[in-house]
């Protein structure tokens, strides 16, 4: 019995597996959603807090001043910096002793800072982007968790006391996640959300982006996302992001602390993180 062809049977063999690969990639791209694009790349406007004017450093006291002096522990717990690495030249590093908690609480030592900034281009808006860095050192221990910047909106006449915060945080083990605040009716509700397999780096400046898109008027829901390092880890469609459809994107949370409200859930040893400018942008 004559044998097959040996150049046949490769070929055979060769078409079958580009066959395969074709089926396989097919399959790949009817069941892979493409990732969305960090928000950046799609917010045309935007604004920064500088950190320095003119090519001169501003201090925690310049930056008070810039604040009406709406601020927890930015003079006590802060100094802005030349950055001996990393991707902006100015830093603002923030202290964290061992067993400090949120600024608000009554914990001692006291660390961390917290205020708003709310730039009155970003006033009103219904969808924003923020992005900046941070620096958490080689060695960060995640403790219970803590928090970093992020969006918060408000009523449109500021008479009310309708609000939220988006806030991004770390959790247990260095987990990235958000904590939404919503604020309706003198009623707090809380929403937490987190990212099993997405966990801050440490010993490097790490790149942040939050989206923050409210739903339409009369809609209370809306969407949350966060890039690391321009790797899409978190999407949270429909969260309830304000309680009445008057509320609108207002500015950033600037907090950098851990979120115990006593020594217990406060940082578990002496450390500190370091924030580049942040930058808010908008459509």
């Amino acid at each position: 019995m004559k044998l097959p062809d040996t150049k046949i049977i490769l070929f055979n063999i060769a078409a079958g597996l580009v066959s395969v690969a074709a089926i396989v990639a097919a399959v790949r791209s009817f069941l892979i959603t493409p990732g969305v694009a960090p928000c950046s790349e799609r917010y045309a406007s935007g604004t920064v807090f500088a950190l320095e004017r003119e090519g001169v450093i501003q201090t925690p006291v310049d930056l008070q001043a810039r604040l009406g002096g709406r601020d927890v522990g930015l003079v006590e717990n802060a100094v802005v910096s030349k950055a001996k690495i990393g991707p902006v030249p100015v830093a603002l590093s923030v202290n964290l002793p061992k067993g400090s908690a949120s600024p608000h609480s009554s914990a001692t030592p006291t660390g961390g800072v917290s205020f708003s900034w709310e730039p009155k281009s970003i006033q009103a808006k219904t969808s924003a982007c923020l992005a900046y860095s941070v620096l958490l050192p080689e060695g960060f221990e995640f403790g219970r968790g803590g928090v970093l910047p992020g969006i918060r909106g408000a009523d449109a006449d500021r008479q009310g006391q309708d609000g939220f915060i988006s806030q991004l945080v770390w959790r247990a083990g260095g987990r990235v996640g958000v904590t939404n605040r919503v604020t309706s009716n003198s009623q707090l509700r809380v929403f937490p959300y987190a990212q099993e397999n997405a966990v801050f780096p440490r010993g490097r400046w790490t790149k942040v982006e939050q989206e923050v898109v409210l739903g339409a008027p009369k809609e209370t829901k809306g969407v949350v996302r966060v890039w690391i390092d321009g790797r899409l880890v978190l999407d949270v469609n429909a969260p309830v992001l304000r309680g009445k459809p008057d509320v609108a994107i207002s500015g950033v949370a600037v907090d950098a602390f851990y979120s115990g409200d006593d020594a217990s859930g406060g940082a578990p040893a002496d450390t500190r993180l370091s924030l580049s400018p942040l930058e808010i942008r908008w459509q």
